[in-house]
This record gives structure tokens, C-alpha cells and sequence, in this order.
């Protein structure tokens, strides 16, 4: 009675602490397990047989066909065992278990007798990446011999997948950067309000890494490209652990490298929260931190040329990451027949960032603005096995992230961005009495040839955001083996997000462009201008909802009472898949429904503007938002030819909810926006979600024990794509205006290639290959913010290169390593005794970029195109990464010692070009009759102006580094 008492307690304590932290995520964070049971001798199924997953309570009996499966198995390495009444128990080692796989294990019994041994034992072939789905599975032990860190940078070496020289983002078979999803232990993090990922996990504690490039099911939506499904490592009965620390402060200056200022630091830690014998499998926990310190964010090939020390400076980050699982197995509990898990988990990012400004780096690199972005996602997870197959699982989870971006020294402090009097470095120029809001007279520096800003110029932009959401979901899975119609996976749940939107931006420094007059007879400051006039004016032009606005007194400014209330966008979503397996041939199949509501005020005719009662923007223009809901079918077919040889179809139809910030626009900027003339694109709140279609066709082949390959053909066609539009000449609207809509199309096509070599005689290699055609009218929602704001700007017709479109990338990674026993004896062999080299070869053929005319001015790039839209390509980069790292076993514990070099032959590593020159280095206006004529002091300004360190990615950086293991 007291056991269930307590067992009642901590369940509901654990739901009700959900329920205050809760939100939406999804995707299956566990595999299975399932085979056929046969006699050795005569092939027939054995049924009755009891399967175990050893150290576990999971386990199933085979049915009338010696057919099993065990749903609901945690990412790991497991021992499963097969007994039978009359035959020797079967063994098999070393199972490997993923996210959302089905591992395969067959048992060929022997009778008793037939055998001089109480139990057959056998070690488990490693398959590859479920053959319904394209992709890339990454384990721990590749993780840490290659050196890569960061999640989007791991991935990027699987085929389909390209990525930036600059290594910031990832396109997946040709998609935007924005279409793809990272989930960490069954949680998305893909911020709403701009489609990034918040998704920070220290490498010391990543347990594999499942790359879904296409036929992925319906359990996931709201995604166009790829997803990532990130495995964390959990607590186990025994305290395991690591510190780590790297830096590249050693390397010193030689051989033209330098230091970049890059320090790491990192623990991990987990193991029985209870360590006594009944609970040290009930409760147990897995967690770490880790801090970097970066003294320069992004290293850039070319700033040894720029900076006397080869440091970009004030080009900072300062991050700290947190994580950490806790699991409660009831079914571990000794004599308990509860089979309820209880899981729970954080993740919680802090980092400060400098961004760097090319025209400030002469003298004014300490005014690089600073953002703060901090983020915090809980979750907890209830677990009901209510057999061997079928279970269901509860899901509540809390998001926020806050980010703020301004001056590194006001910040929030608006009302001193343009008030010289609080910039010390301006205090010795001369200005106009009274106070002087900065201006082109303060903001070129005479000793650089105006090329560069003066000392204390203030960046004039300042934004913050807060966005949260809570929700739910709920998943069921379950199983049915029918020998006549098929074995049946069925999986469907579905979730609610209800989202909390803040968002504020404004140019604040004319806000110090206001000086009072005097003050009325009750007090109260006179000011030139008034303050909700100043807030809105074309300068300033305030764009806020979900905060209180005041002025530097404390005084609110009165606008419209939306505009204090925060966004409440609600998205839901519902599914259903069956996974149907008749041996021979494998379907697929399934629904998603995906359901939108901005929950705001929509703008019934964007081309009238005054409406029924002939006013601008008044409630008669506008009414309430209604739900937007789409279906997306999915359907895959694999056809196993042999045993090792598979082939693979797929179709799919994929929505992905618009960025939300595109969605949102306050009334009272929308009126000013066109008192005001100014040149900015509107937020639509009409915005319906993009579509994709997606086929493909491939196969993937088994060569002998140790080699898998394959090849993918793929093809992508995405329609209602956010673009840029302009909305012509009509009532209230004189001369037109820009705004968001669902004007973009693209195609993506191409063939992806992988060769997979599981070490054998000491080596391991790994090749990816993508061929990718990527075409489009834009390549993000901005692409054509200048044409929309020229009214006379010709919108493309025709599809073009997409600014991401790389027509030929791939990888190649060999890894060489000695192990304990394949050494000679001796001090030799020592030294050779896990002793591990790795070399990561990169290949690109560059990225496209449209041919344009000579610069008319410095600050032209050229306005006469002459080529066809992204019609010529950059050069072909190459890139070798090299690491060598020995681990030395010391008592109880091992120590792993590396270095780790970048970019080893110091390759230069071109990320974009000019047009006019197609050089990285030169936008042409030297070569100009007007440039060619400029001071000698000049030209050489303007050379250092020009070549932007986001040119260029990084140079050769080394980096040491030791790892305790325990």
C-alpha cells in the first residue's frame, strides 16, 4: 500500500511540474527491436519463445510464426537473449539500437545437446540508416575521432547537405536555410519567430545523430528539408563522466597561423541519483555544461592581412550551454509490475555575441553591437509500456529564448544612442550647441579618407524579442504481426502549441533629437516634438507589440491597445502512419494534419487601404483571422531484392508554417509606415503555410560485413514560398508599397552518393558525394527587398540559381586508429596503443553570383547586371582537416589527448565574390576612371573596406586539447 501511495505521489508531482512548464515537440525518441525465431535444423518458427533485452524489463514471447518485436527500446547498446523449452539459449551482443529504427534481430536455435555450451553467443552486424528513409547515421565514436563540434557542423558532411565556407548555415537537398528542424531527445527547437534552432549540445554529450534528408513519416511536420534528430546519453546504474578543455592559445605564431583566441571547456556527468542496489536503476540522471570563450566568433581567412595580429577585433563570444536528462523507471523497481517511465530534461543556452562591422574595424570596433540571447527549454515525459507491443507517451515541454541586440555600451538605454554628450570619444568634436543626434558630419573619420567611421559612431538599431510557448502532446504506438496480411508498425498522436510573442525595434538615435522647452504649469516637460509623434516619426519609426513603450521620463507613449498586447499565435497538429512490412516488399504510409491560427487581425484587401469609411487602416479595414489547416500525405515503398540490397521510392507532400515574425506588424507602424514614405517590406498576417512535393528513388547495398553504399535520386518542387511582393497604386496607397507573400517557387533536383566502410584492419572511411541543382524566383524571404521597394523594379520570372544552389559537394573521411591488442610489444608499441589519426577532405564547386557592371561610386556595386541572375560561379574550394589524438588509460579512468588543425594546408576559402570582379578582395571602383584617380592613402583604405572578413572562411587554426573519461 505505501509503495503504491509513493508511486502515486511522484507521478503526480512529475505531471503537475510538466503541466507548469509545458509546450509541444515531437518525433519518436526510442527504436525497437523485432526478428523471427526459427529452429536451426529445419528453418520452422519456434512459438512461445521468450525474447529479453538483457539488464532491462523489456521482452516479448514469439508468436505462431516465431515473430517478435519489442517497441519502445532506448537509443544504446544492448544484449538481447532467446530461450526456448528444449533448445540452447541464443545470445547476441553488442545490438545497436536508434531513434525511430527497427533493429533486426534473427535467432537460429539449436536443440540441446547439439551443442557443448549453455548458451550460443554471437555479436550483432551494425546495418545502416533505415532503408525507408534517406540519410545518415552518426555515432558517438565518429563524433569524437573526426574533431568536428557543433550539431549543424557535423551534419553537413552527409550527403545532400551543403554548407557555407563561413560554417553558419546548412541547405538541405537544396532547400532555404530555414527548412530544416533539429530536435535533441524528442524536443524541437526551432525558434517560431525566425526558424532557427536555439539547439546548443556539447559533444561530450552526444550519443548519435540521425540525419532524415527525405521519406521521413508523418510524425513530422511542420518541416520542408531535413531533421535532425539529436540523441543525448543517458544515466545508467554507474557514475560516468568526463572533463575536457581545448585551446588554440599554444599554437603560438608559426608557419603563418595564429591564434584565434578559441578556449572550450566542458563536463559531463550522470550516473544513480540514489546510488543503493534497489534504485540505482530506478532513478538516474545524465547532464553537462560547457563554456567557450571566443575571442574571435568566426575566424576569417583574410584577417592576418587586415589586423597586425591577425585578430578580428571585438568580434567576441561568451557561451555557456546546459543539459541534462533524468529518467524514473518504475519497471526497474524490484517486484513492481508498474511499466511506467517517468523522463524529464532541460536545455538552456547563455550567449553574448559581438556582431562585427566592416566599416568600424579601423578605429571604432569597440561599438560592434552586442546581443544577448538566452534560452530555456524544459520538458517531461510520462511513458506507458502497456506491452511488448504497444505503448503511449505523454509529452508537455516549456520553450522561451529572449534576445536583445543594440550598442554594447546603452543598450536599452535608447535616449543616449544619439546624445554625443554620452559618447566620450565625440566629446572633443566640435557640434552644433544644444544636443546633436549623430549624423554623416560625425560619422566618417578624416584620418581614414572618410572610408571608415569615426571613433564612438553609434550603430543605430536596437531590437528585442521574447517568445515562448506551452502545449502538449500525446503519441501511441503499437504493433500487429499477421502472417496473411502483413506486420503492422501503427504510430499516431498529435499536439497543441500556444504561443506568447513579444517583439520591439526601433533607429533610436534621433530620439536625443528632441530637447525639452520648458515644462507646463503643472510640471510636466514641454517637448519640441510630441513624444508619440517622435516614437513614429520616419527616423525612429517604433515597431512594437507584447511591450510597454515610455519615454526617457517614465511617461508611456499612447498607441493603439493591441500594440501592448502580446502575440498568440496557436498551431496544432494531428497524424497517422503505418509502417507495413510483408518481407518482401515494405510501405510506408501516412497522414498529417497541420492547423495555424495567428489569432490576430487580418487586412481584409491589402490593395485598399482606407476602406468602407475612407480612413487609413481603421477597424473596418481589418478582421479576426481564421484557421488555416493542411493535409499532407506521405507514402514510401522499399523493396528488399536481397538480403543486403534494397531499393527505395518515396513521395511525400511536406507544409511548413510561415516565420512568424513575418506575420505580425503593429497598427499604429502601419499607419506611419506610409505617412512617412518609408522604404521597409509590411508583415502580412495572411500569410498561408509553404508547400513542398517531394519524390525520390534510390538504392542502398550491403558489401560483404563491413561496406554500405548508395545513391539517391531526388526531386523537390515548393510552391507558395515567402517572397518579397509589391502591392501597385490604389486607395490609401499613392505610390505603392511592399510587403510579404506567398509569391516564391522553387526546384530542387539532384543525386546524392555514399560509400561506408566500418573499420576494418584499423581503418574506417566514409565518402559522401551531392550532385544538386537548386533553382528558384528568390532564395529567401528578403531576396528582392530592393526590387519591392522600387516601383519600377521588374520582378523575376523565370527561375534562376538560388544563392545556395552548389552544384558539386562532397567529403571524404578516413580515419586510422590502433587499438589495445594490435601493437607490437615493446615501448613501440606503446606509444602506437590507441594512437588515432583522422583526415576530413572537403570538396565544393562554389557558389553562384550574378556578372555586373563597374561601380559608378564607391559605394555602388554596380547597377547593370551582365549576366543572367546567379548565371557564373566561384571557384572550386578544398578543405583538409586534420586530427591526431592518443588515449592513455590511467587506473580507473582514460585520458584521451588530441590536436585538432583546421584547414591544414591554410587553403583559401572564398564565400562569396563581387560581381564586377568576381574577386572576394576588389568591387572594381579603384579600376574606375573616378577611383583611379584617388589618393594613394585612399586606395588603400578602400582595400581594406572592401575586403569583408564574410568573404572569406576560416584560415589554418590548431587546436590542443585532453579529455578524462571515468
Amino acid at each position: 500500500m505505501r509503495g503504491k501511495f509513493l508511486y502515486s505521489f511522484i507521478v503526480l508531482v512529475f505531471l503537475a511540474g510538466s503541466f507548469l512548464v509545458s509546450s509541444t515537440s515531437y518525433a519518436q525518441t526510442t527504436g525497437s527491436i523485432g526478428g523471427r525465431v526459427i529452429d536451426a535444423n529445419d528453418n520452422s518458427p519456434l512459438a512461445g519463445a521468450t525474447i529479453k533485452v538483457d539488464g532491462t524489463p523489456l521482452g516479448a514471447v514469439t508468436d505462431d510464426n516465431g515473430e517478435y518485436v519489442i517497441l519502445n527500446v532506448d537509443v544504446g547498446t544492448y544484449t538481447v537473449i532467446a530461450s526456448y523449452i528444449g533448445y540452447t539459449d541464443t545470445k547476441v551482443n553488442g545490438v545497436k539500437v536508434s531513434v525511430d529504427q527497427r533493429t533486426k534481430i534473427d535467432f537460429d536455435m539449436k536443440p540441446e545437446g547439439e551443442v557443448v555450451t549453455d548458451v550460443i553467443e554471437i555479436t550483432a552486424e551494425r546495418k545502416g540508416i533505415d532503408v525507408d528513409q534517406s540519410g545518415r547515421l552518426i555515432t558517438q565514436d565518429q563524433i569524437d575521432d573526426s574533431g568536428v563540434r557543433g550539431i549543424q557542423n557535423i551534419v553537413s558532411k552527409t550527403a545532400g547537405v551543403v554548407q557555407d565556407e563561413r560554417g553558419n548555415n546548412i541547405n538541405i537537398r537544396g532547400g532555404r536555410t530555414d527548412e530544416n528542424v533539429i530536435i535533441v531527445d524528442g524536443v524541437v527547437t526551432t525558434n517560431p519567430i525566425d526558424g532557427t534552432s536555439t539547439a546548443f549540445v556539447s559533444n561530450g554529450l552526444l550519443q548519435e545523430i540521425a540525419v532524415y534528408t527525405g521519406g521521413f513519416g508523418a510524425e513530422y511536420g511542420n518541416v520542408l528539408s531535413g531533421v535532425i534528430n539529436v540523441t543525448t546519453k543517458g544515466g545508467t546504474d554507474k557514475y560516468t563522466g568526463s572533463i575536457e578543455a581545448a585551446t588554440d592559445e599554444f599554437s603560438g605564431d608559426w608557419l603563418n597561423t595564429v591564434a584565434q583566441g578559441y578556449n572550450l571547456y566542458s563536463l559531463t556527468f550522470g550516473g544513480p541519483l540514489i546510488p543503493t542496489k534497489d534504485l540505482s536503476k530506478v532513478i538516474n540522471f545524465y547532464g553537462g555544461v560547457e563554456k567557450q570563450f571566443l575571442l574571435v566568433r568566426n575566424p576569417s581567412w583574410i584577417s592576418r592581412d587586415l589586423f597586425s595580429d591577425g585578430i578580428v577585433p571585438n568580434f567576441t563570444e561568451n557561451l555557456y550551454s546546459y543539459n541534462a536528462r533524468l529518467n524514473i523507471n518504475f519497471s526497474d523497481i524490484k517486484g513492481s509490475s508498474i511499466p511506467i517511465n517517468l523522463k524529464g530534461g532541460l536545455l538552456m543556452t547563455d550567449d553574448h555575441n559581438r556582431s562585427f562591422i566592416q566599416s568600424y574595424y579601423k578605429s571604432n570596433s569597440f561599438r560592434n553591437p552586442l546581443e544577448i540571447t538566452k534560452d530555456r527549454q524544459f520538458y517531461g515525459r510520462m511513458i506507458h509500456n502497456v506491452s511488448s507491443k504497444f505503448f503511449y507517451e505523454l509529452q508537455f515541454t516549456n520553450y522561451s529564448t529572449t534576445d536583445e541586440f543594440g550598442d554594447p555600451y546603452f543598450l536599452g538605454n535608447w535616449f543616449a544612442y544619439g546624445d554625443t554628450n554620452s559618447i566620450p570619444e565625440l566629446m572633443a568634436i566640435q557640434r552644433q550647441t544644444g544636443i546633436l543626434r549623430q549624423g554623416s558630419r560625425l560619422g566618417n573619420d578624416p584620418s581614414t579618407e572618410n572610408v571608415f567611421f569615426l571613433p564612438g559612431r553609434v550603430n543605430n538599431f536596437y531590437s528585442k524579442s521574447d517568445v515562448s510557448y506551452i502545449g502538449g502532446k500525446a503519441d501511441a504506438t503499437f504493433s500487429v504481426l499477421t502472417k496473411k496480411y502483413g506486420d503492422h508498425e501503427v504510430k499516431f498522436g498529435g499536439e497543441y502549441k500556444y504561443n506568447t510573442l513579444r517583439s520591439l525595434e526601433l533607429s533610436p538615435v534621433a530620439l536625443a533629437n528632441n530637447p525639452i522647452v520648458g515644462t507646463d504649469p503643472s510640471g510636466n516637460p514641454i517637448y519640441q516634438l510630441n513624444p508619440t509623434d517622435l516614437f513614429f516619426g520616419r527616423e525612429v519609426l517604433l515597431k512594437s507589440y507584447g511591450y510597454e513603450v515610455r519615454d526617457q521620463y517614465g511617461n508611456p507613449i499612447i498607441v493603439s491597445g493591441e500594440d501592448f498586447e502580446p502575440k498568440n499565435p496557436i498551431i496544432a497538429a494531428a497524424y497517422l502512419r503505418d509502417k507495413i512490412d510483408f518481407g518482401d516488399l515494405t510501405i510506408n504510409a501516412g497522414v498529417r494534419m497541420d492547423y495555424l491560427d495567428v489569432n490576430t487581425e487580418v487586412l481584409i484587401d491589402p490593395n485598399n487601404l482606407l476602406g468602407p469609411d475612407g480612413q487609413l487602416l481603421t477597424d473596418d479595414d481589418f478582421e479576426q483571422s481564421s484557421p488555416n489547416i493542411e493535409f499532407s500525405p506521405r507514402l514510401g515503398f522499399s523493396f528488399p531484392v536481397t538480403d543486403k540490397t534494397v531499393f527505395i521510392a518515396n513521395y511525400g507532400r511536406f507544409v511548413q508554417l510561415p516565420q512568424l515574425q513575418l506575420m505580425y506588424i503593429p497598427r499604429e507602424y502601419f499607419q506611419k509606415f506610409f505617412s512617412n514614405s518609408v522604404q521597409n517590406v509590411v508583415e502580412n498576417s495572411g500569410l498561408e503555410p509553404e508547400k513542398l512535393t517531394s519524390y525520390e528513388v534510390g538504392f542502398k547495398q550491403q558489401v560483404g560485413d563491413i561496406i554500405n553504399l548508395g545513391i539517391t535520386a531526388f526531386y523537390k518542387e515548393t510552391r507558395d514560398q515567402i517572397g518579397t511582393a509589391r502591392i501597385l497604386k490604389g486607395p490609401g496607397v499613392p505610390s505603392g508599397y511592399a510587403i510579404y507573400e506567398n509569391t516564391d517557387f522553387s526546384l530542387a533536383r539532384g543525386l546524392e552518393m555514399y560509400f561506408s566502410m566500418r573499420r576494418y584492419q584499423r581503418a574506417s572511411i566514409d565518402i559522401s558525394y551531392t550532385l544538386s541543382y537548386s533553382s528558384g524566383v528568390g532564395s529567401d524571404p528578403f531576396s528582392k527587398f530592393s526590387l519591392a521597394n522600387n516601383p519600377d523594379g521588374v520582378f523575376p520570372k523565370f527561375l534562376f540559381p538560388t544563392d545556395f544552389d552548389q552544384r558539386h559537394t562532397g567529403s571524404i573521411n578516413l580515419d586510422y586508429r590502433f587499438g589495445n591488442d594490435d601493437v607490437p610489444k615493446g615501448f613501440g608499441g606503446e606509444i602506437l596503443k590507441n594512437l588515432g589519426f583522422n583526415f576530413l577532405f572537403s570538396f565544393n564547386s562554389g557558389r553562384p553570383y550574378t556578372v555586373r557592371s563597374l561601380p559608378k561610386n564607391a559605394f555602388d556595386n554596380g547597377d547593370v547586371a551582365l549576366s543572367s541572375k546567379n548565371g557564373v560561379y566561384t571557384d572550386w574550394n578544398t578543405r583538409l582537416d586534420f586530427k591526431m589524438d592518443k588515449t592513455i588509460d590511467i587506473w580507473k579512468t582514460s585520458l584521451n589527448i588530441y590536436v585538432y588543425v583546421l584547414n591544414l594546408f591554410d587553403t583559401e576559402l572564398v564565400n562569396s565574390v563581387y560581381g564586377a570582379t568576381g574577386l572576394p578582395d576588389d568591387n572594381g571602383y579603384l579600376s574606375t576612371p573616378t577611383g583611379s584617380q584617388t589618393s594613394a592613402n585612399y586606395q588603400s583604405n578602400w582595400r581594406d573596406r572592401v575586403r569583408s572578413i564574410t568573404n572569406w572562411g576560416p584560415p589554418r587554426q590548431v587546436r590542443f586539447g585532453a579529455k578524462l573519461s571515468f
